[in-house]
């Protein structure tokens, strides 16, 4: 299935080599976003948010064609 997937900040560069022009990435039917996040080797140490359809999802959440995920990381400072 081909779904839209966008990383933010110091995530960019986990999409290099795996996500396609125009955002595109094609991943196996019923997979969940831990599944995506492992495709794509984020480490499971960072603090992450990923929004599908711009709505809130858990790393369980099943994904579907065309979804649009985002992914964000937690920033801190002080």
């Amino acid at each position: 299935m081909k779904i839209k997937v966008k990383l933010y900040t110091i995530l960019e560069k986990y999409a290099k080599g795996k996500v396609l022009e125009n955002n595109t990435i094609i991943l196996q039917k019923d997979t969940t976003i831990q599944g995506l996040s492992h495709y794509l080797n984020i480490p499971d140490n960072i603090g992450i948010v990923f929004l599908v359809n711009d709505s809130l999802q858990d790393k369980e959440y099943r994904l579907h064609e065309r979804d649009g995920v985002k992914i964000f990381s937690f920033i801190g400072g002080g």
